[in-house]
């Protein structure tokens, strides 16, 4: 007879970024450098949803420009000045079942999961149950425990540094804050 343990539930993440595209590379950069919650057969699944709509918004592209190419108040393409609409929060929907695994090995996996994405990710809400043979544990954000570990940005508090800063875009500019494009300064 086999043992086993299962996990299922849902994680409300806000990684940093400046534009989706951002947000959505660091949120899947960490989850692919996150420790492993294991099972004989096959490892936990992490599924992504982006909630629908956007929920933040910006005056000026990811280049620090108002373009054209950005939404005006009623969504269409704006002439002149727009929005840089942006969706801050993710669903992450995690699920398992895990052959030769005890409750308490599975247990102390995901918790070093989830710290670690702590961290790394300002986590909103948790909703996640671990159930093995007669044992049962839900794991939730109660006092914001998980939301309290994330490591502030160094532009939000100078003695920290956020592990995702690195991956964040940098544009190289001249003196005159004009993007050089991996074209040499003009001197």
């Amino acid at each position: 007879m086999s043992w086993w343990t299962y996990i299922n539930g849902t994680i409300m993440v806000s990684p940093i970024g400046r534009t989706q595209a951002e947000k959505t590379y660091i949120l899947n950069t960490v989850l692919e450098h996150l420790p492993l919650v294991t099972g004989s057969e096959r490892d936990m699944n992490v599924y992504i949803i982006q909630k629908n709509g956007d929920n933040s918004s910006s005056s000026c592209d990811e280049f620090g420009y108002s373009t054209n190419n950005l939404v005006d108040s009623y969504g269409g393409k704006s002439r002149k000045h727009g929005w840089l609409r942006i969706q801050d929060e993710y669903i992450l929907v995690v699920n398992g079942s895990f052959r030769d695994r005890e409750f308490g090995e599975t247990l102390q996996e995901f918790n070093k999961w989830l710290c670690r994405l702590a961290k790394r990710i300002s986590i909103e809400d948790v909703l996640v149950e671990i159930k093995g043979y007669e044992e049962t544990k839900l794991i939730r954000n109660t006092n914001d425990i998980y939301g309290k570990m994330f490591e502030d940005p160094s532009w939000s508090n100078e003695e920290s540094e956020n592990w995702c800063e690195y991956l964040m875009w940098d544009y190289d500019r001249d003196e005159d804050g004009n993007l050089l494009c991996g074209k040499p300064e003009k001197k």
